[in-house]
């Protein structure tokens, strides 16, 4: 999915301010950690889709016996992270200056 361009350019600030005062290079590294952590989280998602083709794994599943159940437990707890991560990137970021888009 493509970013949307007020993204794309809070990121090239971001990126850009490393280069004005090298103290902010915090944020970089913020940003590349949260990015892996979204990056794992569509991992696992396509990792719960497949693993569900077993018959085995929904056994002791923690959304019950089945596979929906299974599905819907782990997914609600990736949304949830995922929530997290988005705001945490959204306060991470530098806010495009007003009247510029």
């Amino acid at each position: 999915m493509p970013l949307g361009r007020r993204a794309a350019r809070r990121i090239g600030l971001t990126a850009l301010a490393v280069r004005r005062h090298p103290t902010e290079l915090w944020r970089l590294a913020v940003l590349a950690a949260l990015a892996v952590v979204l990056l794992y989280l569509c991992w696992r998602a396509g990792i719960q889709v497949l693993a569900g083709l077993d018959p085995n794994f929904t056994v002791n599943a923690w959304g019950g016996p089945s596979y929906a159940g299974a599905m819907a437990c782990h997914y609600l707890d990736l949304a949830v992270i995922a929530a997290v991560v988005v705001g945490l990137l959204d306060r991470a970021l530098l806010p495009v200056p007003v009247g510029r888009a």
